[in-house]
């Protein structure tokens, strides 16, 4: 069973840009950030760390709907890089055909306010060529990844704006992460209108391949479990955040992928990580990354010259 995330990130930090180096206001408290990152991303509206709750108006900037553009029916959730570019999960377009129209809804957590939102077309959407998810298999998926090209770029302000992206693989056994979605409360229950969120803790990969032995080794994907709260169909390709305690912002370090909607059952996520040559491949870009602060002021010396 296809599955989106209900939980979710829990503030969106923003990375520390040229301008800003080594500012933390929008972190979680008064946290120290120790390095910077390439340009504004991951930073939350207000913080707020909670188990499978409503997340606050407008929390995570990056996180967007994925829906049909006629109907604005949800699809999938998505992720900002940057103003012209969203990720997702492969199998939330792949059934598509060229002549269907998507579009991202993002600025806002709930589905029936759309006033202040920005609802932008998809021009074209890139698969991942190595994609392979039986409909009928989902323990098989693996490459469940894809990226949105936007037809114009979006504006970026308090409410909308990009998550920041690793640098390379991050070692999160056991560690706490976000998780967030318009997906569906449980396996017999409608989605919901508005954002949710919740905290999961990350398998070993070890623990994650002994319940899917059909998971692949070199490690792509990411198994994530929480206390009475997981993913579930609708929050697909929605994002898997964890706060970086030297950025004191938020990274994206998967995309759901498959599960159950069962919270003993551990949910199968796409990391992002083993996929960063691929997207830089793609796009020429990685979006905004955690930096050295020293490489941070280097760049200010530059711009100033």
């Amino acid at each position: 069973m296809r599955c989106t995330l209900v939980l979710v990130v829990c503030l969106w930090l923003g990375s520390l840009s040229v301008e800003g180096a080594g500012s933390h206001e929008t972190g979680i408290g008064s946290a120290p950030s120790i390095k910077g990152t390439t340009c504004p991303c991951g930073m939350s509206n207000k913080g707020r760390i909670v188990g499978g709750s409503q997340a606050l108006d407008n929390e995570y900037p990056w996180m967007v709907k994925l829906v049909n553009s006629y109907t604005l029916e949800h699809k999938c959730g998505a992720s900002i890089i940057n103003d012209k570019v969203a990720i997702t999960a492969a199998h939330c377009v792949h059934s598509l055909n060229w002549w269907d129209r998507i579009s991202i809804i993002a600025g806002t957590s709930d589905s029936t306010k759309l006033s202040g939102a920005q609802i932008v077309p998809v021009a074209s959407w890139i698969e991942h060529e190595q994609y392979y998810g039986p409909i009928n298999d989902a323990g098989r998926t693996i490459n469940d990844i894809a990226l949105l090209m936007l037809a114009k770029p979006l504006v970026f302000n308090a409410n909308v704006g990009p998550v920041c992206l690793p640098t390379g693989k991050i070692n999160l056994d056991n560690k706490w992460v976000k998780l967030i979605g318009w997906g569906q409360l449980g396996e017999l229950l409608p989605g919901t209108v508005n954002l949710m969120e919740t905290d999961v803790q990350v398998l070993p990969f070890s623990t994650c391949q002994w319940m899917n032995p059909l998971l692949k080794t070199p490690q792509t994907q990411v198994c994530i479990k929480g206390p009475g709260t997981t993913s579930c169909n609708g929050d697909s390709g929605g994002p898997l955040t964890w706060l970086d305690p030297e950025t004191n912002r938020y990274t994206l370090v998967g995309l759901v992928s498959f599960g159950t909607c069962h919270p003993t059952y551990p949910a199968v996520l796409t990391e992002v990580s083993a996929f960063l040559p691929w997207i830089k491949w793609k796009i020429g870009t990685l979006g905004c990354q955690k930096v050295s602060l020293e490489t941070l002021m280097r760049r200010m010396s530059k711009k100033s010259k």
